[in-house]
């Protein structure tokens, strides 16, 4: 099992990410999507993202949370949202992480949230596995972590969540260049949040930078990639 360091992801969303950014517009856009065809108003909701900048008149109150601190909030909600936000909390424990949100969810509330799927950044995912095998004489684990929906179904249902509904969308962001690619990745809050992080090599930066370059050349550019599942389940 990966172990993930919860504190630099913190410390990097702080310094880096930022809420216009179009991979978490484009989760907030699927979450109103979703709210648009639920015929409730919701007095009191809670979204677990670091950074927030939401709106819609279903929604009266809202609190903010890390995840890290859900149990601390002694509050209960008739509404939990997640743009990405759990998407490492999931991965590091996803029946405790479940059972956590069930537990601040009032009768008949709303657990609804946006995860990446393994189908997101297979491009650069095969880039970078040609460039780890070069330069480490091994692939890392670089990206992630991702979830598959069918085993996020079922842990919602083993949870007791109920009227399980998932939608996806793929979105492909297209690069001319690695810098402009890094930049994104920061503002995005993507980053390697693995323990183990391979000590840093000179000639892996200089070999992603020629592959990068070689490639842009030939295509004009390098697409990276999103699915994003949106799911709604109850209590």
């Amino acid at each position: 099992m990966n172990e993930f360091n919860l504190k630099k992801k913190q410390n990097r969303t702080k310094a880096f990410q930022k809420k216009d950014n179009i991979l978490s517009q484009t989760g907030f856009d699927l979450i109103k999507n979703k709210l648009q065809f639920i015929n409730k108003n919701f007095e009191k909701s809670l979204f677990l993202d670091d950074i927030l900048d939401f709106r819609s008149e279903k929604l009266n109150q809202i609190d903010l949370c890390n995840f890290e601190k859900i149990n601390k909030n002694n509050n209960k909600y008739d509404g939990i949202f997640s743009n990405f936000s759990t998407q490492i909390n999931f991965a590091i424990n996803l029946d405790f992480s479940l059972l956590a949100i069930y537990n601040k969810l009032l009768k008949d509330g709303l657990f609804c949230f946006n995860l990446l799927t393994p189908n997101s950044m297979r491009t650069i995912k095969n880039i970078f596995m040609e460039i780890d095998e070069n330069v480490f004489n091994g692939v890392l684990n670089r990206f992630g972590p991702f979830h598959d929906i069918p085993e996020v179904i079922e842990k919602l249902n083993q949870n007791n969540f109920k009227e399980i509904v998932v939608g996806t969308e793929i979105i492909e962001l297209n690069y001319g260049s690695f810098d402009k690619l890094r930049e994104d990745f920061k503002e995005f809050g993507i980053s390697n949040y693995n323990v183990n992080v391979p000590k840093f090599k000179k000639e892996f930066l200089i070999k992603t930078y020629s592959i990068f370059n070689k490639i842009i050349e030939k295509y004009n550019h390098i697409p990276v990639e999103f699915e994003i599942a949106t799911f709604t389940s109850w209590k």
